[in-house]
């Protein structure tokens, strides 16, 4: 007889990577909601994660703890993350209040029902982008921007890159983003009941989420 073995599917794959690193998402929860308070840091603190996560996916750097490299990530990205964390905030406030308020009045009247629709779109699209992009500067860009400059090549502007990237991945990165917002929305409506969720996974797992849907199979082998 032939030994069939079966490949574990996405989300067993996905389970076992929980089930192994659970401790670390413990703490990366934790030190990212310290680091993320001052809001104004909020980019550092998603880069950082950011950067554990890849480490975590790819199977890399396993023997290293988890909370030093947080923090070298967090200070490298302090500056460079700056604007995007503030474009980000912004981002969320503005669209977030624009569907509240569209889908308020569509209550009353259809004609708003459109606003609304392109709200939530607005809203889907600019976080797949950021996710991507905040992914690229946890250090992906780097390794890509050394391959370009070996090859003669000009590197491709950081903006440009997230966006090819969302698009080319739009399946995986809604669908990880679709994800994350059921398990905060759930958080939130479920508040205070949700509290030790929320301090000890309610943020990592989330983000590790849509981590993985926009990285995708390959690169996390």
């Amino acid at each position: 007889m032939t030994d069939k073995r079966r490949t574990p599917g996405a989300f067993a794959r996905f389970f076992s990577v929980l089930t192994d690193s659970l401790w670390e998402l413990v703490q990366l929860n934790f030190i990212f909601l310290l680091t993320s308070l001052p809001l104004i840091t909020l980019g550092a603190a998603l880069t950082a994660l950011d950067s554990c996560f890849l480490d975590i996916l790819q199977k890399k750097r396993r023997d290293e703890p988890i909370l030093p490299r947080y923090f070298a990530a967090f200070r490298a990205a302090l500056l460079p993350s700056l604007p995007w964390g503030l474009i980000l905030l912004a981002g969320i406030l503005i669209l977030s209040f624009s569907l509240l308020w569209y889908g308020s009045l569509a209550m009353e009247g259809w004609i708003f029902i459109p606003f609304t629709a392109l709200s939530l779109l607005g809203l889907i699209f600019f976080s797949g982008i950021l996710s991507h992009l905040f992914l690229l500067l946890a250090g992906k860009q780097k390794e890509e921007s050394a391959a370009a400059e070996e090859k003669g090549q000009e590197e491709t502007p950081l903006l440009k890159k997230a966006v090819l990237q969302a698009l080319t991945r739009m399946g995986p990165t809604l669908a990880g983003l679709f994800a994350a917002f059921i398990l905060l929305a759930l958080q939130f409506l479920l508040f205070p009941a949700t509290v030790p969720l929320t301090l000890s996974l309610g943020f990592s797992i989330p983000v590790l989420v849509v981590a993985r849907a926009c990285l995708g199979e390959q690169e996390t082998q």
